[in-house]
């Protein structure tokens, strides 16, 4: 069995909605008429039993004159029937009460009844005349013929019944209409994204004659395709970038090897090629192995160490490491602070080692690297400032991007150059469940780590 559509549920829902709502109205209709119409009736009972009692207690006996009174009352009200009765004994009887309907009421000890018979529903009263004649019970039966109105009733229930049904059938077509055009815009976006291709991303869908409830999916739609197309040419990039930086020492390993088959040489120059190919190779399985680590990272196969550690032990073996390149470059790198953070020693170290590397590289002749260490509540923040070119603050975020390359026309056969080494500084603090940034203004940039500090036990 298929799933039901959307408009289906929709369609059902909205049929469903209007025949609850209808038949709440048709139920109070019916409750609140005929609970009008038992007050009425109870009303005319009250006024007739209270004229006839008045006829009674007018005089001290019960004659063929106040039969006759009582008889100028009745007859000119349709429907009723009453009776007297005087200590058991019916004295007075309008429409046959007595024959017919009072053996069925005497028993009832309620004021307000209500009887069938012979195919007729009567609402009633009972009301006793307390101390009209001496020794003597007098009781005042007043019957109301109903039947005409329950069959009122009953054809107007039929009526409801039919216009429910037709209502509901109605109501549910409607809804199908009305339901597809509003879901056109759903339709238009599953149409839109059916065309989409990884040469085909510029698509987008305008929101003008798109509904308000729907305009935050459209645009989130929208902008899934200005990631995918971001994303997408930021790949081509990188892939153009890996195959320049294979290519390079490729390229330079064949020419070497052709050049020295070219003719007999001597052991020292073959070592000499065999070095330079091996340095090559070895700049080769670097690019592969921050490719594979990253590749690691988007599956989440990367889980750190939970060791202590100080960020001061691991930021002084970095600066060692650099010192020599920073003392080519007149530039002194300085630190200051501690703190202990869980990690792994050796990854916090490489994401500390890519971002010092790029300060080195960028960093003005003669300049100072600070490297400042603080603790703050939970977390251990590492800020590396260097002076030098300001990146502009609409990259701040997209450094980060792993394939991503501010300057593409820059080709200097690196793997930091490939765009990898600030991916990779992300995908570790990331795994540490940590965060970077970067902030970047009048020659001054500071890329800030904080990571979970360590808390004694």
């Amino acid at each position: 069995m298929g799933k039901v559509s959307l408009t289906s549920r929709m369609a059902i829902a909205f049929m469903f909605v209007v025949t609850v709502v209808l038949l709440a109205a048709a139920i109070s209709f019916n409750y609140f008429c005929q609970l009008h119409f038992e007050r009425k009736d109870a009303q005319v009972l009250n006024e007739k039993a209270a004229a006839v009692e008045r006829m009674l207690r007018g005089s001290s006996e019960f004659g063929p004159e106040t039969a006759s009174r009582i008889d100028a009352v009745i007859e000119h009200s349709f429907g009723f029937a009453t009776a007297v009765v005087v200590d058991g004994k019916t004295v007075y009887s309008h429409h046959n009460l007595s024959e017919s309907l009072l053996p069925l009421v005497t028993d009832i000890q309620e004021e307000r009844w209500t009887v069938s018979f012979g195919g007729h529903q009567y609402s009633g009263i009972t009301r006793k005349v307390n101390r009209w004649v001496e020794g003597q019970d007098t009781v005042i039966y007043l019957a109301l013929d109903v039947t005409h109105r329950i069959h009122f009733f009953d054809m107007i229930q039929q009526w409801f019944a039919y216009t429910l049904v037709v209502s509901a059938l109605l109501s549910g077509a409607l809804g199908v209409v009305l339901i597809r055009k509003g879901l056109k815009p759903i339709d238009e976006l599953s149409k839109t994204s059916s065309t989409v291709t990884a040469n085909c991303l510029d698509t987008r869908i305008p929101t003008e004659s798109v509904p308000g409830e729907l305009h935050e999916l459209v645009d989130n739609f929208n902008e899934m395709l200005s990631r995918l197309d971001d994303s997408f040419i930021r790949l081509s990039g990188f892939s153009a970038d890996i195959a320049h930086e294979l290519r390079t020492p490729l390229n330079s390993m064949l020419t070497q090897m052709e050049v020295a088959l070219l003719r007999d040489r001597e052991n020292t120059d073959y070592k000499d090629i065999l070095y330079s190919a091996l340095e090559e190779l070895r700049r080769m399985s670097k690019m592969v192995d921050d490719m594979l680590f990253l590749a690691k990272a988007d599956n989440g196969k990367i889980t750190p160490s939970a060791e202590g550690t100080s960020m001061a032990e691991i930021t002084t073996s970095v600066i060692e490491y650099y010192e020599l390149a920073a003392e080519d470059k007149k530039v002194e790198i300085t630190l200051s602070g501690d703190g202990s953070v869980h990690g792994d020693k050796s990854m916090l170290r490489r994401a500390i080692s890519n971002i010092v590397s790029n300060a080195v590289r960028y960093a003005e002749e003669g300049s100072i690297i600070s490297v400042e260490i603080s603790q703050s509540g939970n977390s251990v923040s590492t800020a590396i400032t260097n002076r030098g070119i300001t990146i502009p603050a609409e990259l701040h975020t997209r450094i980060f991007d792993r394939f991503y390359r501010v300057d593409t026309a820059r080709r200097e056969g690196t793997t930091l150059n490939a765009g990898l080494g600030m991916a990779i500084t992300r995908s570790i603090v990331d795994a540490h469940k940590g965060r970077i940034a970067c902030e970047s203004a009048e020659g001054h940039t500071t890329f800030t780590l904080t990571l979970p500090r360590l808390m004694s036990s």
